[in-house]
């Protein structure tokens, strides 16, 4: 269990952990501040399969469309989750009616998401107080994506805080900032929507990476199936979207009051997506154009999420 101290005019307040009184008390906590998952929106609680065994905690799904199946444990978990999980898998892939129903009556669900019913992709999203060590060698071998996130609660009489930790195989040598990680690539996106439209998209991920560079920011990047993300930690400050086969936008996360007043020369305003609080930009070109013009709100974006002010 790791210890938070809070270092403050000189001397270091120890914060003890402030256990969650339940696993339904931790699951609404979570529910009410799904920011902590970084880009998975949970679009339904407690889905009834029919057996015990089939109930995942929470659907949700994140900017890839993939279909994610939360589980929430109170405990220290254990290796003995993941033949649990898989059953969920299992479930999901053999029910796409019952969740494309759940998808069709959410009142949250996001416009911009596409999701093939007819081939869903089933995100794993397991999320405890701590795991075993065996747990994260044990999900690598599993063939679907399996995301293991530690969430635990410090309180003192005046403040909580929240220590939020996805877990990581840490047999390869962790990405750095702004270099590219995972499973994707620019030949992917090639191939799916054309040289043209992904030299305009890397263009516009290569500013992006340079204006980052410039300001120090710690980010990172990764390539996804139609998004690549800039993350604080595991946060989205901004990201470049496919929007459909080949066309794209710019997404910051900024307050819908600022993103409507935005008038630009050469970038342009389109919505507000509320699900993920995304902003979402297009050139007026429909090409790649300078991000000079953006900058104030990039800056915007970085203080709105990361709450740090310089």
């Amino acid at each position: 269990m790791p210890n938070l101290y809070w270092k403050h005019e000189g001397t270091a307040k120890n914060i003890p952990v402030k256990e969650f009184p339940s696993e339904r008390d931790f699951e609404e906590y979570v529910f009410k501040n799904q920011d902590l998952l970084g880009d998975i929106i949970i679009i339904y609680r407690q889905i009834r399969s029919g057996t015990r065994q089939g109930i995942p905690d929470m659907l949700g799904v994140d900017p890839d469309g993939n279909i994610c199946l939360i589980e929430m444990k109170n405990v220290q978990v254990s290796e003995d989750v993941l033949p649990q999980v898989l059953s969920y898998a299992v479930w999901a892939e053999t029910n796409p009616d019952s969740i494309k129903a759940i998808w069709l009556e959410a009142k949250n669900k996001p416009e911009d998401i596409n999701i093939d019913w007819d081939s869903i992709q089933i995100r794993i999203i397991i999320i405890a107080p701590l795991f075993n060590p065996n747990v994260l060698r044990m999900s690598s071998k599993i063939n679907y994506a399996v995301d293991l996130i530690q969430i635990q609660r410090f309180s003192d009489e005046h403040d909580e805080f929240i220590l939020v930790e996805v877990l990581e195989d840490t047999s390869y040598k962790k990405a750095i900032s702004t270099k590219p990680m995972g499973d994707y690539s620019w030949e992917y996106y090639e191939k799916n929507h054309g040289k043209e439209a992904t030299a305009e998209f890397k263009k516009t991920m290569d500013a992006l990476a340079a204006f980052v560079k410039e300001q120090k920011w710690n980010l990172t990047y990764n390539l996804n199936k139609t998004y690549v993300p800039f993350k604080l930690g595991n946060k989205i400050i901004f990201h470049v979207e496919f929007d459909s086969t080949q066309k794209w936008s710019l997404r910051l996360k900024i307050p819908e009051e600022v993103s409507k007043n935005y008038k630009g020369q050469k970038w342009a305003y389109q919505r507000y997506e509320k699900s993920f609080n995304d902003a979402i930009f297009r050139t007026l070109s429909g090409n790649y154009e300078n991000i000079d013009e953006l900058k104030d709100l990039l800056i915007l974006a970085y203080k709105h999420v990361s709450g740090i002010e310089k």
